[in-house]
């Protein structure tokens, strides 16, 4: 069943001759899903023209990929090697129109050069063009060399890590109630696990509209992973993820055995409970030592998509273990 979720569309802008190298960007792009994805409720989208593109007649090509590409897209990276491109009637070429349409958007763009090897069969004239536009676009742009693919990767995967958390930063954060649900955690202490004292966390879904059921939701909870460190195994509803993430994600639905299909009013239902625990990040010269005080800052997050309209509540873990009796 399609799910509303936050998305960004990021579009690949180059010339004909970076057909790798659009690979590339586009693999970066998955690997930020798979790190981010799962705990952020974001996702990103590669846009490429000779993918995303569908055929139209009568209009100037490049302004059909404006039209269907570039006006959508959030984001765009802009690669160049030896070839700048052919004019459109508009600018230099397809790539320096997207990129000038992005700029007067006031949207991000980020920009890469090649410094590497030429072709031996390259155009001096389409060589002398890239040049000419880096040498341009030096006084008002900033972008990054690269020497070859591996170091056009490393460079793509930091910058757009960068980029998107600064424009996720700038995004309000979704609210935790709307005219018909309301999602927030409860906690309670917990069991005992050996010394370590631990708390239950509960993610919960709450319908207060006074005449509407609730028959679609999806609830994702998020945990720093050093709380959990003291429990092993897959737990239900787990996403997987990378082990590198600093959070471990677990989802529901209404199509969950289990749980509700339906909230009906006034209803509040636990989505998940799990424990959590800190104090065990003390405990020196075991696998279980960290960053305690960095742990406590973390924040547990429960995100809910009900009926289509994102909810979302967050508590850090030194609040969580402050005030356990609470929700």
């Amino acid at each position: 069943m399609p799910r509303k979720s936050i998305s960004y569309d990021i579009l690949i802008a180059s010339p004909s001759d970076t057909a790798a190298e659009r690979e590339i960007v586009a693999q970066c792009i998955r690997e930020w899903n798979s790190a981010h994805s799962s705990h952020s409720g974001i996702a990103c989208h590669d846009l490429r023209w000779e993918i995303d593109a569908t055929p139209s007649f009568g209009e100037r090509g490049q302004q059909v990929i404006n039209d269907q590409l570039v006006d959508r897209a959030d984001i765009l990276i802009g690669i160049f090697k030896s070839r700048l491109g052919k004019p459109t009637g508009a600018a230099e070429s397809g790539t320096v129109e997207e990129i000038e349409r992005f700029v007067s958007a006031n949207k991000p763009v980020m920009l890469y050069f090649s410094t590497g090897s030429v072709p031996r069969d390259h155009d001096p004239e389409q060589l002398a063009l890239v040049k000419r536009y880096e040498q341009s676009i030096s006084v008002k742009a900033i972008y990054k060399p690269f020497s070859d693919e591996h170091d056009l990767r490393r460079r793509v995967s930091r910058d757009l890590s960068a980029t998107m958390a600064k424009i996720t930063n700038a995004e309000p954060r979704p609210p935790e109630q709307n005219s018909l649900a309301k999602v927030y955690l409860r906690t309670r202490r917990g069991e005992r696990s050996g010394d370590i004292e631990t708390v239950r966390v509960s993610a919960v879904v709450e319908n207060v509209s006074q005449n509407r059921k609730i028959k679609d939701f999806v609830v994702t909870l998020s945990v720093p992973r050093a709380c959990l460190t003291h429990s092993s195994g897959l737990i239900d509803g787990e996403l997987p993820q990378d082990m590198s993430s600093k959070y471990r994600s677990f989802r529901r639905s209404n199509e969950t055995p289990g749980i509700p299909s339906i909230i009906f009013q006034g209803d509040k239902v636990p989505i998940f409970a799990l424990d959590i625990g800190v104090a065990q990040l003390l405990i020196k010269g075991t696998y279980l030592a960290g960053d305690y005080e960095g742990t406590l800052a973390d924040k547990v997050t429960v995100k809910g998509v009900v009926e289509g309209e994102v909810i979302e509540a967050e508590r850090t873990v030194a609040d969580i273990f402050a005030n356990p009796q609470q929700g």
